[in-house]
């Protein structure tokens, strides 16, 4: 039975403009599959946010970034060595899909188990009314967290069997219930635990829509494992660069609400929701670059991932910077609109955040360009010089509330994309040494640069 992507792919050549619409298609897929995401992500924290208080609201802020913390080291761990298992053999490839979903299953009982374990140790230790904010957030993720990685591995394989409609049809299944069941929970006085349900409910349901459009098989966890153990060292190493990235980056809201308490964490996930769809933009080119310039890599070698990895640069300076920089100019307005007047003492931070995702967004190209190198090392470092500018700056920031958070992360993301400006060369002319056929290419390339066109958003689609 033909795919969704291949009706919208033969429908689309019907129409006038039909073979260029088809070039754009997977990249307009993925766009509008992210930005769904996104805008389902930033509604249903502005429904909890009008009606959880504020330590409420921390709780669920605490919850997501405990979530992003293990979807960092399941994407490390998981995600990556499966997107990298790639030989250009569609066989074979589907072949080992199947074991990694398998794989992946098993994962996410392991992530369960020690959430709950992590949720235990920490009511017992944390007995504070002061932190049970935390503690309840950390309770959140024990089901929260392995239903959302089901649905996320799950759309990272139909991007890997090149199915983007069909990732967006899943990801509006996730959004209808994501809302669906956030504004049916909150009709009435509800609890953070009740409304986090909203999640698990999603996850559950975008999950199984992507297992049906690509079934994994038989059961396959032995060769699953066997399959992971092959690619330990990678995996390892790439799980040890998260540990230091969650600090700075996708679970900062722990350290911003262990330095500035709960209401400083429940403000800054309030700003964080304005700009999640710049993340969410990311995410769409990632799902599509990172494969393309493994593919480039193998083809054309150095070079060839030096120009993915620029194509992709280019396109987040635009998108991402348009939408952060509108939102910095009607910050005021937009957090009126969105949560009424309960932060709107935080327009100046949400400018300085706007800027400092802005950074954030453009580390992403460099950080394809040493994972496809599998310079894990080299990454890793980057990212522990980043944590520790970023735990050192928010403690002399803490004084300040979130404003002196949001300055400590705006300069804790300049240094990082220095340092991986500086280790992407590095990384580079490693690369080359070792690879006699790429320093030929390279020598080269100047010419080839020369007579290639520039680079255009049709050609970013292909």
């Amino acid at each position: 039975m033909a795919s969704i992507d291949e009706l919208v792919t033969r429908l689309a050549h019907m129409l006038p403009f039909g073979e260029r619409l088809a070039k754009l298609q997977n990249r307009l897929a993925s766009f509008a599959e992210q930005g769904i995401q996104g805008v389902a992500n930033v509604i249903v924290n502005v429904i909890l946010a009008r009606n959880l208080s504020h330590e409420g609201f921390a709780s669920i802020g605490t919850m997501i970034g405990i979530h992003f913390f293990v979807l960092g080291m399941h994407r490390t761990a998981i995600v990556l060595p499966f997107i990298l298992d790639s030989t250009g053999d569609e066989a074979a490839e589907r072949a080992a899909e199947g074991r990694w979903w398998w794989l992946n299953l098993l994962s996410l009982g392991v992530i369960a188990a020690a959430l709950a374990g992590g949720s235990l140790l920490a009511k017992a230790l944390l007995t504070s009314p002061s932190a049970l904010w935390f503690v309840q957030g950390l309770a959140h993720t024990v089901i929260v967290t392995p239903a959302l990685l089901f649905f996320e591995f799950g759309r990272r394989v139909l991007y890997q069997r090149h199915l983007p409609l069909t990732a967006f049809v899943a990801s509006l299944v996730y959004m209808l219930l994501l809302l669906g069941t956030a504004y049916m929970v909150t009709r009435t006085s509800t609890s953070a635990a009740i409304a986090s349900l909203s999640w698990v409910v999603a996850g559950v349901g975008g999950g199984i829509v992507a297992t049906i459009a690509a079934h994994p098989g038989r059961p396959r966890v032995g060769e699953g494992v066997a399959i992971w153990w092959s690619n330990r060292s990678f995996a390892f190493w790439q799980a040890l660069t998260n540990l230091p990235y969650a600090v700075y980056n996708s679970s900062v809201v722990v350290a911003v609400g262990i330095f500035g308490g709960a209401t400083a964490a429940a403000a800054y996930t309030a700003a964080r929701t304005l700009t999640n769809p710049a993340m969410s933009m990311v995410t769409a080119v990632d799902s599509l670059d990172k494969p393309r310039a493994a593919r480039a890599l193998a083809k054309d070698g150095l070079a060839g991932l030096r120009h993915s990895v620029g194509r992709t640069r280019r396109l987040l300076i635009l998108i991402t910077g348009g939408y952060l920089g509108l939102l910095a100019i009607f910050a005021g307005p937009i957090l009126r609109f969105a949560f009424s007047n309960a932060y709107d003492h935080a327009v100046a931070e949400i400018r300085v955040l706007a800027l400092a995702f802005f950074l954030m967004c453009l580390n992403q190209p460099s950080e394809t360009f040493l994972i496809v190198l599998r310079e894990s090392k080299i990454l890793l470092l980057t990212r522990i010089v980043a944590a520790g500018v970023a735990l050192f700056s928010l403690w002399i920031a803490s004084p300040f509330g979130l404003m002196g958070a949001c300055v400590a992360l705006l300069a804790t993301h300049v240094i990082n994309l220095a340092d991986l400006r500086i280790a992407e060369t590095i990384s580079g002319r490693r690369w080359l040494k070792s690879t006699p056929r790429d320093r030929e290419q390279a020598e080269d390339a100047p010419l080839a640069e020369a007579a290639a066109p520039a680079p255009d958003l049709e050609r970013a689609g292909r």
